[in-house]
């Protein structure tokens, strides 16, 4: 029996509904429009160009003011540190958003923690990263993105976790060694685990990987090697979550030959582990449109959190 293939998408229309729907009240009542900006390095990876488009177009046809800031990927932190400390003095723009990755050169925890706190909206910068491993993502007032979109996806793909199930987490060197990818996936791994579940965060280099990965009831890939993970090395009915998207190329749109499409891998070929896995969030269209998602509610919470202390020191 081929694996339950979970579609993103769903949830997405669904949280984009409402969204959009709140916005919607929000301009009748005259309120200021939610501001969001993108802040994004641009030359040093191709996939870029198509993330920020992802991101600025979703949030406009949901009726936010979107604003775009780049900067040369051979620049170095002070030009961004610039715009951030704009951005943080505009009362127009209630979420800032850094698009990842940025380029090896650059510290993007610097960068977030100069980013003001109410307006940082995916988790990252420390106070709320704190929030999060101290209270929760359901006890934080901007629950890191991450985590958050796991609940979301276990929720309505309707996946029940049980007592003694194994979470195992896969993870490029890159990810494990860079300090701010580190941080997030293990602070997003550890808020998404049930009491009475082990947890193991495991090298793709590591010499035992088919072991760590045939162990998993859940398995969780994050890999900048499209289609890393081989079936057989997948327990019978496995839900796998395939989480980083790789760009393998570009070709014309069959609609119109000048424009191009992006081809996106994950680090798992879903049509390789259908007979084995039982349910299976590929990459694209598993995870990542419900953490868009979750990441424009974040923005819309912090545009009436912020409107609300507003009126209070009125």
């Amino acid at each position: 029996m081929a694996a339950e293939i979970i579609n993103g998408a769903g949830f997405q229309q669904q949280v984009f509904a409402e969204i959009q729907a709140e916005v919607s009240v929000m301009q009748r009542q005259h309120q200021p429009t939610p501001g969001i900006a993108f802040i994004a390095f641009v030359g040093h990876l191709p996939l870029m160009k198509y993330t920020i488009p992802l991101h600025t177009e979703a949030a406009r046809a949901l009726g936010f003011q979107v604003s775009i800031e780049t900067c040369p990927a051979s620049s170095g932190e002070e030009a961004m540190l610039k715009v951030i400390e704009q951005l943080n003095a505009d009362e127009s723009v209630h979420a800032i958003v850094l698009l990842q990755p940025v380029p090896k050169h650059i510290n993007a925890i610097n960068l977030i923690k100069h980013i003001n706190s109410s307006k940082e909206v995916e988790g990252f910068h420390p106070q709320n990263i704190l929030a999060t491993q101290v209270h929760g993502v359901f006890g934080t007032r901007y629950p890191m993105c991450l985590p958050m979109a796991f609940f979301e996806l276990f929720k309505y793909a309707g996946i029940k976790v049980e007592r003694g199930q194994e979470f195992v987490f896969v993870a490029d060197q890159d990810f494990i060694s860079n300090p701010f990818r580190s941080l997030i996936l293990k602070t997003a791994s550890l808020q998404v685990i049930p009491q009475g579940c082990s947890y193991t965060l495991v090298n793709a280099d590591n010499e035992r990987i088919e072991d760590y990965c045939r162990r998993a009831d859940y398995l969780f890939v994050v890999s900048e090697q499209p289609e890393f993970v081989k079936p057989e090395w997948l327990k019978k009915g496995v839900c796998i979550i395939d989480i980083y998207s790789n760009l393998v190329k570009e070709v014309a749109s069959k609609k119109n030959p000048n424009v191009m499409i992006p081809v996106i891998r994950g680090g798992v070929s879903k049509d390789a582990v259908m007979p084995v896995a039982g349910k299976m969030a590929p990459c694209p269209g598993g995870l990542m449109p419900v953490l868009l998602a979750v990441l424009l509610r974040n923005a819309l919470n912090a545009c009436k959190y912020q409107l609300s202390h507003t009126s209070m020191l009125s």
